[in-house]
C-alpha cells in the first residue's frame, strides 16, 4: 500500500460522504414543504425496518470483505482474493433479492402490527427494492475498501445520492393529488432507483479494477470465515437501526402521554429524525470516513504485530474528530435555531438538534474504536458495548420523552447517553487488548478551546441586529465561525502538527 493510503482513503470517503449527504439535505429541507412534519414521519418510517434487514444481511459485508482482502493482499494472494470476492458478490446479489421480495411481501403486515400506522404500507413497498441493489453494492465497496482504493466508494455515494433527489422530487409532487401517504411512497423510490445507479457504477469499476473469478474450486471455507467476521460487525451494524425502529415505534406513543395526538408526535418524530439527524450526519462524515479507512491498516498492523503503529493510527483519527467535529457541532448548538428556521421553514427541531449535537463528536470516536476493534480480529467486543450504550438509551428515552418539559429532547438525550456509554467501553477495550497508547484526551485542548471561543463569537454576532436579511445573517455566522476557528488552530500550531503526524507512516 501507499504511503499516507489511509488518510487518503479517509480523505476520498470524506468528501463523497460530505458532497452525497449535502446533496442529501437538498432534500430534507425541501420534503417536509412538500409532504408536511407527517409525510416525513410515514416517509422515515420505513428506514429503520430497511436498515435493520440490509444490517442482518450485508452491513458486515463491506468491513468484513475488506479486512479479509487486506490479509490476503498481505500475504501475495491476489488471485484467491478475487475469487472470493467474485463468489461472495454472487452470495450477496441472492440475499439482497430474498429479502426484497420478503419486505414487499410483508409490507401490509409491518406498517399495522409494528408501527401503528397503515398509511406508511406505501413507503415501506417503494423502498424494498433497494434491498437488492443495496446488497451488491455493499460486496463492491467491501472489494475496494480492501485494496484501499475508496474513490469508487466516493463516486458511488453521490451518484446515488444525486439520482434520488433527481427522481423524489417529481414523483412526490406527482402522487400528491392522489393523498400523503402516496406522495411519501413516491419519494422513497428515490432511494431504490439511486441504489440502482450506484451499484452499476461499482459493476463497471469492479470490472476495470480486477477481474471476475468464479471457476475452479467453490470458497465454502472462506466464505463462512467471511460471514463469521461479519457476523458481530453486522450485529453492530443492527443495533443502531433497531434502536431508530425502537424510536418509531414507542417514542410517539410516550409522546402521547404528555397530550400530543397521534399525528403531532409522529410530526415531532419526524423533526427528530427526519431533521435534525441529517444535520448531524453531516459532522459524523468524518468519523465514519476514518472508522471504514482503518480497518484494512489496522488488520496489516495487527497481522505485522505492529501494535504501536496500530495505537498511533487510532490517536491520530481521534485527533482529526476533534479537530473536525467539535467546531461543526458547537456551531450546530449555537445556529441551532436560526438553521432549522431557514432550512425547515419553522424552528421545532431545534431543542433536539442542540443535544444531538453535543454527543456528535463521541458517536465519531465510537465509531473509530468499535471499527479498530473489528479490525483487530474482536468483533464482538463493540457489539457488546453497544448493547450497554442501548440500554442506557432505551432507559433514558422511555423515561425523559414522557415528561412534558424534554418530551422529543429526551429521545435526543438518550442517544447521546448510549454514544457516551458505548465510545468510553470500546477505548476501554482497545487499551485492554491492544495496548495504552492510544489516549483520547490528549490532543481536546486546542480544539475545544477554538470550539468555545468561535462559539462566543458567533453568540455575539447573533444577538446583534445588522439590519440584513436572516438568511445572510446566518449565512455570514457560518463563515465567522469558520474564519474564528481556522485562525486559533493556525496560530496554536494544531495544522502544522496534523500536517507532520500524516506525513509518518
Amino acid at each position: 500500500m501507499a504511503k499516507n493510503s489511509v488518510w487518503r482513503g479517509a480523505l476520498w470517503l470524506s468528501i463523497g460522504s460530505f458532497v452525497s449527504k449535502l446533496i442529501g439535505a437538498v432534500y430534507r429541507i425541501f420534503l417536509p414543504r412538500v409532504l408536511g412534519d407527517y409525510g416525513v414521519g410515514l416517509f422515515q418510517m420505513a428506514y429503520p425496518l430497511y436498515a435493520i434487514l440490509l444490517a442482518v444481511s450485508v452491513n458486515g459485508i463491506p468491513t468484513a470483505m475488506a479486512k479479509q482482502t487486506a490479509e490476503k493482499l498481505s500475504g501475495g494472494e491476489a488471485e484467491a482474493a478475487e475469487h472470493l470476492a467474485s463468489w461472495a458478490q454472487f452470495a450477496l446479489g441472492v440475499v439482497g433479492l430474498w429479502l426484497g421480495l420478503a419486505m414487499e411481501w410483508a409490507a401490509p403486515w409491518i406498517s399495522r402490527a409494528l408501527f401503528h400506522e397503515p398509511a406508511s404500507v406505501w413507503a415501506i413497498r417503494a423502498l424494498a427494492p433497494a434491498l437488492t441493489f443495496v446488497a451488491l453494492e455493499a460486496g463492491f465497496r467491501g472489494y475496494f475498501q480492501g485494496r484501499q482504493e475508496m474513490r469508487p466508494t466516493a463516486v458511488s455515494q453521490i451518484l446515488e445520492q444525486v439520482t434520488r433527489v433527481m427522481v423524489m422530487f417529481p414523483l412526490a409532487y406527482h402522487f400528491l393529488p392522489s393523498g400523503v401517504d402516496k406522495a411519501a411512497a413516491g419519494a422513497t423510490v428515490g432511494a431504490p432507483i439511486g441504489a440502482f445507479v450506484g451499484m452499476l457504477f461499482l459493476g463497471i469499476e469492479r470490472g476495470k479494477a480486477g477481474h471476475w473469478s468464479l471457476k475452479g474450486r467453490f470458497p465454502g471455507r472462506e466464505l463462512c470465515r467471511l460471514v463469521g467476521v461479519a457476523l458481530p460487525m453486522s450485529f453492530s451494524g443492527l443495533l443502531f437501526p433497531l434502536m431508530l425502529m425502537a424510536d418509531s415505534m414507542f417514542v410517539p406513543s410516550r409522546l402521547r402521554l404528555i397530550g400530543l395526538s397521534m399525528e403531532k408526535a409522529t410530526a415531532q418524530f419526524g423533526q427528530l429524525s427526519g431533521e435534525a439527524m441529517p444535520l448531524i450526519n453531516l459532522t459524523m462524515v468524518v468519523g465514519a470516513a476514518l472508522a471504514v479507512s482503518l480497518v484494512p491498516a489496522i488488520a496489516r498492523a495487527i497481522v505485522a504485530q505492529d501494535r504501536v503503529g496500530a495505537n498511533r493510527k487510532v490517536d491520530q483519527a481521534i485527533h482529526l474528530v476533534w479537530l473536525l467535529g467539535l467546531p461543526m457541532a458547537g456551531g450546530l448548538i449555537i445556529l441551532a435555531r436560526p438553521l432549522t428556521w431557514l432550512l425547515y421553514g419553522e424552528s421545532g427541531a431545534a431543542g433536539a438538534l442542540k443535544v444531538l449535537a453535543l454527543g456528535s463528536p463521541i458517536l465519531a470516536i465510537q465509531q473509530v474504536m468499535g471499527s479498530s476493534l473489528q479490525a483487530s480480529g474482536h468483533g464482538w467486543v463493540p457489539v457488546r458495548n453497544l448493547i450497554y450504550g442501548a440500554c442506557v438509551k432505551f432507559g433514558l428515552t422511555w423515561w425523559l420523552t414522557a415528561i412534558p418539559y424534554w418530551g422529543i429532547r429526551g429521545a435526543a438525550i438518550g442517544s447521546v447517553g448510549a454514544a457516551a456509554t458505548s465510545a468510553y467501553l470500546n477505548w476501554r477495550d482497545w487499551t485492554r487488548i491492544v495496548g495504552s497508547g492510544t489516549h483520547p484526551f490528549r490532543r481536546l485542548a486546542w480544539p475545544l478551546a477554538g470550539t468555545v471561543l468561535m462559539a462566543m463569537g458567533l453568540h455575539l454576532w447573533m444577538i446583534q441586529l445588522w439590519g440584513c436579511a436572516r438568511w445572510l445573517h446566518t449565512g455570514l455566522a457560518v463563515l465567522l465561525g469558520v474564519v474564528i476557528y481556522t485562525s486559533v488552530m493556525i496560530l496554536s500550531g494544531e495544522l502544522t502538527a496534523v500536517r507532520k503526524s500524516l506525513k509518518e507512516r
